[in-house]
């Protein structure tokens, strides 16, 4: 499942980015899901909760916050996300490039279509082939983790604990907040369930009232503050919707 935002403030431009995406992942047979934001203040605010995209579609030239003024501000919550430009102007490529932007879009009818099929090839091909790993020093020492080998991640007394899937589900433990991990971790498809848990969703089996099985039969505790939230994540990852 791609995770993809478009952010322009004309109507128009956001149509038909999001109806050009959606026809790319539809050829190739791919699932994504397409949010639209008409300003970046409007982005940040969905941000200060979440940053859930793997690729980000910038306007420049946006009133109240410009593109280059809300990319600075993503780069802050994440390193990996792709930001691409669209504009009308190609004036502010070395600005862009600052920010790490992968590409520049121009408006023009008769090359966005088939920029943005190259801008979305390269951008796929580096996510399929970039296996997500993060490294953590726990109390045993520094450990590099691919994030789908996790299962879930608990705060105890001080310490977060990773209940990692190796020959079988070792526990590897450091000193931490849980906050901070969840930060770390919720672009790779990490949903906070608990005060206490932050679960992968790719390992959820079921949720019931309460309560996330996970496909190896782990049960973890869903509080009532992130219920209607983990449901439609959970929703939404069947297919649901």
């Amino acid at each position: 499942m791609f995770r993809i935002a478009v952010c322009d403030d004309e109507a128009y431009f956001r149509t038909q980015e999001k109806k050009l995406i959606e026809q790319y992942m539809k050829n190739r047979g791919w699932e994504c899901r397409i949010d639209l934001y008409a300003s970046g203040k409007e982005l940040l605010d969905r941000a200060d909760v979440d940053l859930p995209y793997d690729v980000i579609f910038l306007d420049i030239s946006m009133e109240e916050m410009d593109g280059l003024q809300t990319a600075a501000q993503i780069r802050r919550l994440s390193e990996t996300v792709c930001i691409v430009f669209v504009t009308a102007y190609i004036t502010y490529a070395l600005e862009g490039y600052k920010v790490g932007a992968v590409r520049y879009l121009l408006k023009e009818e008769g090359s966005l279509k088939n920029a943005q099929q190259e801008c979305l090839d390269t951008i796929t091909d580096r996510l399929h082939k970039e296996e997500a790993v993060c490294e953590f020093e726990f109390q045993s020492g520094k450990k590099r983790i691919p994030t789908d080998a996790v299962l879930y991640v608990e705060s105890r007394l001080h310490k977060v604990l990773f209940f990692v899937m190796e020959d079988s589900v070792k526990e590897y433990s450091r000193y931490d907040r849980l906050d901070e991990v969840e930060k770390k971790l919720r672009q790779y498809g990490f949903c906070r369930v608990h005060q206490s848990f932050l679960v992968n969703m790719k390992y959820a089996k079921s949720v019931e009232r309460y309560n996330i099985v996970l496909k190896n039969g782990t049960e973890v505790s869903i509080s009532k503050k992130y219920y209607k939230d983990v449901e439609r994540e959970y929703i939404r990852r069947q297919g649901e919707i």
